[in-house]
């Protein structure tokens, strides 16, 4: 007997003129369509299909497809979910937008999964087979994570990412609540942690499937629990694998966790410091954040050897005109290795979006849908929105310039001089033909 043909897809983002940004590569893969490749039963063919990568066969013989829908991406699913429609094929979406904005996904698709999948995809293709397919789904649970399938990243084209770093998951959601942020809305405030036996069974799977040794942990805050993140560490010791994470700056108090993840193979850590001003981090609940200790907890990463980049947001309520020179002036001082700069885009459901609609302040509802991470969607309470877009372009080319790769990388040569130097000058390439870093991604 066929199997019925499913192909789930990785929607790309879109550019203001309307194209689908498209490239040969990218640096990275993502989880969530491998994840439900995994959670998808046998008696179903899947397919996978990054779409930055490669483009969608609509003529493909599907019957039925998947779509996971980013808030930067979802202009771009929509417009896939009315093209398949429109040739009689059913279409599911779920994700961070489909979820905050279910009425809206549901005028271009068949179905909307709410929240996590892994309790109700099975059953929803169970009612699709049925003729039963209903318009939303929602587990009437939180997972607890026990147990998960083994994401198939093999079905993606693996030899288009440059980074071969397998992303996993070793816990969801997040202990904090930054009013910018949709995770504590899309994961119900919840924090969980996956069991460390199973973890690194996934990771050993993974290795004898792919032959890859490296990882990226895709949580939101890795660190969420100390005791956690240091039994973890403890446990990926033997594997011998190198890996990049997230996690917030007041987790480098913690010398015993960085001691362990240094032990453990991590070569890269990303963090949201979000400003370097103290009023503005409390402005959106950043309380986890102290500026004052910033440059003492870097240090203390390099001591480590642990390469950092780091996330910063601009037009925040508190950010006055010299933020971005101040800015600059601290990353240079730090000899600060790799850093984003955008404006903050607050996605709708997040307290921060729903004070400005409240407020008449959103100007570009819309502003978080493309490519360009760098337009200012409201009205500032103390800089105007092109002051804020020029701010962060300038921070972006001036700390991607040659000078300051000199001053931060080479004045005098340090840990992270090589790898720093590299990507760097990918970034430095992509700002001067106005490419935003994360664009790579």
């Amino acid at each position: 007997m066929k199997k019925p043909r499913i192909l789930l897809v990785q929607p790309t983002t879109i550019h203001l003129d309307g194209t689908p940004h498209k490239t040969r590569w990218r640096l990275i893969m993502g989880l969530m369509i491998p994840l439900m490749a995994g959670l998808t039963p046998d008696d179903f063919e899947v397919t996978l299909c990054d779409e930055r990568l490669e483009d969608i066969d609509f003529d493909g013989g599907w019957d039925l497809v998947g779509m996971t829908t980013t808030i930067g991406a979802s202009l771009r699913a929509y417009q896939l979910g009315d093209e398949f429609r429109r040739r009689g094929i059913p279409v599911v979406m779920g994700g961070f937008h489909a979820t905050l904005q279910t009425d809206e996904a549901l005028k271009h698709a068949d179905a909307v999964v709410q929240g996590e999948a892994d309790l109700v995809w099975e059953p929803l293709l169970r009612d699709w087979q049925d003729g039963k397919l209903k318009q939303t789904y929602r587990a009437d649970k939180l997972h607890d994570l026990k147990k998960l399938p083994r994401p198939r990243h093999e079905l993606l084209k693996l030899n288009r990412y440059l980074f071969k770093a397998v992303p996993v998951q070793a816990s969801r959601g997040c202990p904090y609540r930054c009013s910018f942020c949709e995770i504590p809305v899309f994961y119900e405030g919840s924090y969980r942690t996956r069991p460390i036996e199973d973890i690194v069974e996934e990771i050993k799977q993974v290795i004898a499937v792919t032959g890859f040794r490296r990882f990226q942990f895709i949580d939101d805050q890795i660190t969420g629990k100390h005791k956690f993140a240091r039994e973890l560490f403890r446990a990926l010791i033997p594997l011998n694998i190198r890996f990049s994470c997230l996690w917030t700056i007041n987790s480098n108090h913690d010398e015993d966790l960085l001691d362990l993840a240094a032990k453990a193979g991590v070569f890269h850590v990303n963090i949201g410091v979000e400003s370097i001003s103290q009023e503005s981090l409390l402005s959106m609940s950043k309380i986890q954040n102290h500026a004052k200790d910033y440059k003492k907890l870097l240090k203390r990463l390099e001591q480590y050897g642990i390469y950092y980049s780091l996330n910063f947001l601009f037009g925040l309520e508190e950010d006055h005109p010299g933020i971005f020179d101040d800015t600059l002036a601290f990353l240079h001082e730090v000899k600060a290795p790799e850093a984003f700069f955008n404006t903050v885009t607050p996605r709708r459901g997040t307290p921060m979006r729903t004070k400005l609609e409240q407020e008449g302040r959103v100007i570009i509802p819309d502003a978080d849908m493309y490519t360009n991470n760098f337009r200012c969607m409201f009205v500032p309470n103390k800089l105007s929105p092109l002051q804020v877009e020029e701010g962060v372009w300038r921070c972006t080319k001036e700390f991607y310039s040659f000078k300051s790769m000199f001053k931060r990388l080479l004045m005098p040569p340090g840990k992270f001089t090589w790898q720093g130097l590299t990507e760097n000058m990918l970034f430095w390439y992509g700002a001067k033909r106005q490419i935003d870093p994360v664009d790579y991604y």
